[in-house]
């Protein structure tokens, strides 16, 4: 198809998507994945094979709320060498929303991201650049995507979670099913030179350690000091209370009253809202579908 051709048709896929009681939210589709309602997504999805690469960007790739804003900021003062607040917001770096003009003007090495499958992304990206992938447990992704949903105006979501959670089990929501989006991304990543893979609880118990296995992973030498000062500007608290998280003439996102990208910053917060059938209706999609995925295993 040619990239006018997908455009048009990724155009004509929107549509209203309900949950059992009738709250709805609206998405686009493309290879049958449901993606965000944002009207950039089929002008960068049908260019994006042609996407103009530096041999030197660096990828972030995750599923939603599984700490891509966090990770991002992390490494991005890892390449900057300094722990000094990021005046950027990492949605000027991401390829699902954002036309690819608005990348060149930005330093070398880029630190870009995204939600998007890997067959969605150039080969030549998930072959040679660096990539850093972020996992979460699937217990804590569940419940900070639909606090993440229910917090985004845009969204015209208000069901309640047990609606929801019936939905992220179906793959009803941008970016899809998460198990089906961590088995297509596994054989590209696993053991791979150009990947490493980092995890929301690891970051959350020794971001420190986390700093410096980047830094590692980039060719980049830092001290243990400046190790630590990365990994405090990057706690939670701090982040919460300095970093911007709208760039308004970017990407419109309205919050409700106190809702953020930024929400907790605890990896235990799903027990509080996982009943016992949703938990277990978790773990036997984690051990029939992720079962040599060890790291997420061992989440």
């Amino acid at each position: 198809m040619s990239p006018e051709e997908i455009k048009a048709e990724i155009e004509n896929s929107r549509s209203l998507v309900y949950d059992r009681d009738g709250n709805f939210t609206e998405f686009y589709y493309y290879k049958g994945i449901p993606l965000p309602g944002v009207p950039t997504i089929p002008s960068v999805i049908s260019t994006i094979q042609n996407f103009p690469l530096r041999d030197d960007d660096i990828f972030i790739c995750a599923y939603p709320t599984a700490g891509t804003h966090w990770i991002w900021e992390v490494t991005s003062m890892i390449v900057r060498g300094k722990a000094e607040r990021i005046p950027n917001v990492k949605e000027e770096y991401m390829l699902d929303f954002i036309e690819f003009e608005k990348f060149e003007s930005l330093e070398s090495p880029r630190v870009l991201n995204s939600h998007f499958h890997p067959s969605f992304l150039p080969e030549k990206l998930l072959k040679d650049n660096k990539i850093i992938f972020v996992a979460r447990n699937p217990k804590a992704v569940a419940v900070s995507y639909y606090r993440h949903t229910l917090g985004i105006t845009e969204t015209h979501y208000n069901g309640n979670f047990p609606s929801f959670f019936e939905m992220f089990m179906k793959g009803d929501v941008p970016t899809g099913d998460y198990f089906k989006y961590t088995k297509q991304w596994w054989p590209v990543i696993k053991d791979k030179p150009n990947a490493l893979i980092v995890t929301y609880e690891d970051a959350s118990e020794d971001l420190r350690k986390v700093v410096l296995t980047i830094a590692e992973f980039l060719g980049k030498k830092i001290s243990d000091q400046l190790a630590l000062e990365i990994a405090d500007m990057c706690s939670f608290d701090k982040m919460k209370k300095e970093k911007k998280v709208v760039k308004e003439d970017l990407l419109k996102v309205t919050f409700k009253e106190n809702c953020s990208f930024y929400r907790s910053g605890k990896v235990s917060t799903w027990k509080e809202w996982l009943t016992v059938d949703q938990s277990e209706q978790l773990d036997s999609r984690i051990q029939s579908e992720l079962i040599d995925q060890e790291i997420i295993l061992n989440i």
